[in-house]
């Protein structure tokens, strides 16, 4: 943890190797974060509600494995109950029950010597999505060194990842304390899903014969949650129940090959594809935004869509009413009598056509982006393919809002990207992605966005995270830059502390460098910044690095003029009254006393008649006696 003075300590094991200690007001450089793991995910892994894996040897193997070795790799798809897995690993590991934490790298690739190993702890660490994280050749040992040195103080691990991503040296090294995760069977957990739903009474729908075709495919745990949902909100156990678990396959499939197919008047069969989809995917919205919606599709299927052909195919009445949508005013509707049939036809859509998954991003983020969509419609398609990134892991469809809605409708990407931030499914991939998108050349819509995400929602339920991120994107902003003047005078107004604690490490370094200059003129430029900045000169570091950090802002090109604009600003706030004159001039003077910062004052005095009576005219008096009483002091 960091000591009084700011320097970041490390836990060092017997063989060596550091290991990042806890600390949750670290904002600089490579580091593991630690997250409290949510009680209802922990209620779920208690010994009454625990439905354990249906491969009872390697669940066991999970075990031995975790126990003797400290570290144990959990390798199944998304969807399979392994996070639950591993927590219940980590509460039965040890005699007493352990603290269990949740990580979240924030690293440029992962390394194992940033990982936390506090004594008595248990931690989950998902590297489920690798792509742009390539570990180095000694990362696999690195963890075997973790578990090792783990055993001995009770500290243990489980991590996360999956067939397609555990691969490479790593993979080779970790293979003796790598096990592959099998679901548990489907039966009893969605009767146990219907207990905790408190609907105990429907578990003997499950025994009914028309039930049978699903617990012989015995599918993953999310879909027998899914069915175990289903079942609880169904008005009465009929064939429907069987029919939404399966996707409406049916009734999708009838949908997407209509029988007048091909008569006079009647839309082609891709037009009537492509409007259904599109009122899946703007289920609710406007008649027009949905037609507009299937447009958008037919020309990135390079179906031509002129004049002549729009005129010459069916009416747009005719081409909602092949697609089976029902009208309600200027809206349109799926069939509103098939539970969740809009979300079902978006993922059938997605899995029956998975090699044109980034043609179909493209063109659902499309219509959010396209001004012609009103906003409230842009909003039903954004919260549609957030449910749908949730259902099938497709992150994708989060860098997709994330680039190209930023650029035509910030505000709606700004809401989106929060939303799914503190999402208890989405969260941890998109906090990652808010901190990585940051650290190439982002686009400076993409620089806008993470600002005012971190300045949201976020700062208020996760302000450590919201810092972290905030001084990535500072890296790229430019001075000054009104999202970060926003963003920093909301978090000031939020949690002080948190900004203070940020500013001092930022400014500790010297020089400083951009992120915590950016920072600090961005405070500056708010009054709630303002006088955040003034109480951190009460301690005579902070008034070290108040003074430094405007003379690196005076001296470099790049801010020099932001820096001299927003001096001024303060300067005829001090005349006014609004700022502390006596205490502002104290500090400026030591700003412009050297030489090198001292001509600075000349602009002032240049538009000043009464340069001698001013605000400013006082800073130069008192940097004339400073340096006065220097030089007598040292004997020039």
């Amino acid at each position: 943890m960091p000591d009084a003075a700011g320097v970041h300590l490390q836990q060092v094991a017997a063989h060596g190797v550091g290991y990042q200690a806890e600390n949750q007001h670290f904002y600089g450089g490579d580091f593991v974060r630690q997250q409290p793991v949510r009680p209802a995910d922990l209620a779920v892994c208690a010994d009454d509600r625990f439905v354990p894996p249906r491969n009872t040897a390697e669940w066991e193997q999970a075990q031995s494995v975790l126990r003797n070795q400290g570290v144990v790799v959990l390798c199944a798809p998304p969807g399979t109950g392994r996070r639950t897995a591993a927590l219940r690993l980590l509460m039965t590991v040890a005699s007493a029950p352990l603290p269990i934490v949740d990580l979240e790298p924030e690293w440029s690739k992962p390394d194992a010597k940033k990982l936390p190993a506090r004594a008595g702890h248990g931690y989950i660490l998902d590297l489920s999505d690798m792509q742009q994280q390539q570990p180095g050749p000694r990362f696999g040992q690195g963890l075997l060194n973790h578990g090792s040195d783990g055993t001995k103080s009770a500290c243990y691990l489980v991590v996360l990842t999956t067939p397609d991503e555990w691969h490479g040296v790593w993979a080779e090294e970790t293979r003796h304390v790598t096990v592959k995760h099998s679901s548990p069977h489907a039966k009893p957990l969605a009767c146990q899903e219907l207990r905790l739903l408190g609907a105990e009474h429907r578990i003997a729908w499950l025994n009914e014969e028309t039930y049978n075709d699903i617990w012989l495919s015995n599918p993953p745990a999310q879909e027998a949650r899914r069915l175990a949902r289903i079942v609880y909100e169904a008005k009465e156990n009929d064939n429907s129940i069987i029919d939404e678990f399966r996707g409406w396959n049916t009734h999708i499939n009838s949908l997407l090959t209509p029988a007048k197919l091909g008569l006079p008047g009647e839309p082609e069969l891709v037009s009537t594809r492509a409007t259904v989809w599109a009122g899946a995917l703007l289920h609710g919205g406007r008649k027009q935004s949905v037609l507009h919606a299937a447009d958008l599709l037919l020309e990135k299927l390079s179906f031509t869509r002129e004049p002549l052909n729009v005129l010459a195919d069916a009416t747009s009445s005719h081409r909602l009413k092949a697609a089976t949508l029902t009208p309600s005013g200027d809206r349109a509707y799926h069939a509103q009598d098939k539970h969740d049939l809009a979300p079902a036809i978006l993922r059938h859509l997605w899995e029956e056509f998975p090699t044109q998954r980034n043609l179909l991003r493209s063109w659902a983020v499309s219509v959010v982006a396209h001004q012609a969509i009103p906003d409230d419609d842009a909003r039903i398609a954004v919260d549609a393919l957030l449910e749908l990134s949730r259902e099938l892991h497709d992150n994708s469809i989060i860098d997709g809002i994330a680039k190209e809605v930023s650029e035509r409708r910030m505000p709606l990407a700004v809401e989106a990207l929060t939303t799914a931030a503190l999402d208890p499914a989405l969260g941890k991939y998109v906090r990652e992605r808010l901190y990585r998108w940051m650290l190439g050349k982002p686009s400076s819509a993409m620089v806008d966005l993470v600002t005012q995400v971190c300045g949201g929602e976020l700062a208020v339920r996760q302000p450590a995270i919201a810092m972290t991120r905030l001084a990535r994107a500072a890296v790229h902003a430019q001075y000054p830059s009104r999202p970060m003047v926003d963003t920093f005078r909301r978090l000031a107004q939020i949690n002080p502390a948190e900004v203070a604690k940020a500013l001092d490490t930022w400014l500790t370094e010297d020089p400083a460098k951009k992120h915590g200059l950016v920072a600090f003129l961005s405070l500056a430029a708010s009054d709630e910044g303002t006088r955040l900045l003034l109480n951190t000169t009460n301690s005579p570091e902070g008034r070290q690095r108040f003074v430094r950090a405007w003379q690196q802002l005076l001296q470099d090109e790049e801010s020099q003029s932001a820096a001299d604009e927003q001096l001024g600003t303060w300067g005829a706030e001090a005349e006014n009254g609004g700022l502390p004159s006596e205490l502002l001039v104290d500090l400026m003077s030591e700003v412009y006393e050297p030489r090198i910062h001292r001509s600075g004052l000349q602009r002032f005095f240049a538009r000043d008649s009464d340069f001698q009576d001013s605000f400013w005219g006082e800073v130069y008096r008192r940097v004339i006696i400073r340096t006065h009483e220097r030089e007598k002091a040292s004997g020039e």
